[in-house]
């Protein structure tokens, strides 16, 4: 027995220095200083054309349920993905470049594809006749993207002309605040039509909404849950009204919901009442502090209205 295990602790031990040695001559065995690449090209790497990107959200969501009669919104954004993929492509070919010798196969076709990459085409959405929301339509997803019944009207104003590169954005919300639909399941998809130089039609991946039969009574947490997304859509909306009405139910449910007094501090800065809108973003912000007593600092939002208040209030003395 003590001949086998010796046997094999010697064999473990000679495998081990085996490794040890491959590993130290493989990673310090002499190396070249660079290794020169071969320019390769496949179809696949032909630009991209440049089109935009559409996205959707319900209720801030890929995925929602309302009550009839409660708010619904739909974000729809637009960016020029194409663009940055283009440019990422193009810093990739920038760096096979450098490793290239000037007169390496294929460094002229792959110069001339870097230069075709590196400047994409930018996408100008409406004009000042004609805002490019207007080029926007929500549809139910399907084989025919028929129109919604229920056609949700505009919230925000964005600018009606818009410049997408490589890193612009831009999003509009459409929504009411009740929805007046029928009980069931949608599939809703954004779709951009011809508008400024975009000629073309580009559609969103579906969103799901599900709208459930009113109810004469809800219990505590849905009412709560209802007031604040009544809030939040109140906010979009830019709506005094609606924000001061959730949240006086938010803060009657609980004095101290964060969300309340912010909703009611933005209530009062949509009015003007702006010393009453800095003791609700000061309560706002109490009541995040106890809520979340390890937060290094509450929501950016309340910092800067915090602030716009502050000047404001300086200004007019």
């Amino acid at each position: 027995m003590k001949k086998l295990i010796f046997a094999i602790a010697s064999v473990s031990l000679v495998a081990g220095g085996l490794g040890v040695w491959y590993l130290y001559h493989h990673w310090h065995r002499p190396r070249p200083s660079h290794f020169e690449l071969k320019a390769t090209m496949r179809d696949e790497d032909a630009p991209r054309p440049i089109v935009p990107s559409v996205g959707l959200q319900v209720n801030d969501a890929h995925a929602a349920t309302a009550g009839a009669g409660t708010p619904v919104w739909f974000t729809v954004g637009v960016n020029s993905a194409a663009a940055y993929n283009e440019l990422t492509a193009a810093e990739e070919i920038a760096d096979r470049l450098k490793r290239m010798s000037a007169n390496a196969p294929g460094r002229a076709r792959l110069q001339a594809d870097y230069q075709a990459r590196s400047a994409p085409a930018k996408i100008v959405l409406g004009d000042a006749a004609h805002p490019w929301t207007g080029a926007v339509q929500l549809l139910l997803a399907g084989a025919a993207n028929t129109p919604l019944s229920f056609a949700p009207p505009l919230v925000s104003q964005p600018a009606p002309t818009v410049e997408l590169d490589a890193h612009a954005s831009v999003r509009v919300v459409f929504g009411a605040a009740a929805l007046d639909a029928p009980p069931g399941d949608y599939a809703v998809v954004a779709c951009l039509g011809a508008t400024g130089n975009w000629q073309g039609r580009a559609c969103s991946e579906p969103v799901k909404l599900t709208i459930t039969p009113a109810q004469a009574r809800l219990a505590t947490a849905d009412r709560v849950a209802l007031a604040e997304r009544g809030g939040r859509f109140a906010l979009l909306a830019g709506d005094a009204k609606g924000l001061e009405e959730n949240g006086r139910q938010l803060v009657a449910a609980d004095p101290g919901s964060v969300m309340g007094h912010l909703y009611l501090g933005e209530a009062g800065f949509e009015r003007g009442q702006l010393a009453a809108a800095l003791t609700e973003f000061g309560a706002a912000r109490t009541a995040f502090r106890r809520r979340h007593p390890n937060a290094y600092e509450p929501p950016v939002f309340l910092n800067v209205r915090t602030n716009q208040i502050m000047a404001l209030m300086e200004a007019e003395k």
